[in-house]
């Protein structure tokens, strides 16, 4: 076996490691926060069948959600005086102050529709779905929807 032979089997063979290791080794934004932070409980959001994720975080709101941002960057980022609201493609987290105090916060892991719902007065008007909202608006004045 020539030198050069060997090498192409050693280097392709590398790189396909290297594959493996990049498509096994990707967590969802679920999984990330699931490893990070304490699962509390769930919670139920009212007219919806869903129940959303609620998790601890002995942190701040803005101090988790960059550490959330940083793992997986947000399709888009709100943040108000109720806290910072991070929507992905298939959900959405929101990262409120812990109302038992102390500078902590909570974690709230909603599908997409559910975390919009839960989520209007902050997030409505700003961001809409992937899946519409937003992206179905066609504007308005004269002539619109025709």
């Amino acid at each position: 076996m020539s030198r050069h032979l060997l090498v192409a089997l050693l280097l392709s063979g590398a790189g396909i490691l290297g594959l493996v290791f990049v498509f096994t080794s990707h967590k969802s934004v679920r999984e990330s926060i699931a490893d990070r932070y304490d699962f509390v409980g769930t919670e139920a959001v009212p007219d919806d069948k869903d129940r959303t994720l609620v998790y601890a975080s002995s942190k701040p709101v803005s101090a988790t959600a960059k550490e959330i941002a940083g793992d997986h960057k947000p399709a888009e980022r709100r943040t108000t005086e109720a806290g910072a609201f991070l929507r992905y493609k298939e959900d959405i987290v929101s990262v409120v102050p812990d109302p038992a105090g102390g500078g902590r916060s909570r974690v709230l892991v909603d599908d997409e529709d559910t975390g919009y719902r839960r989520n209007y007065l902050f997030v409505g008007g700003f961001w809409g779905t992937f899946s519409g909202r937003g992206e179905s608006f066609r504007g308005g004045g004269p002539g619109a929807g025709k």
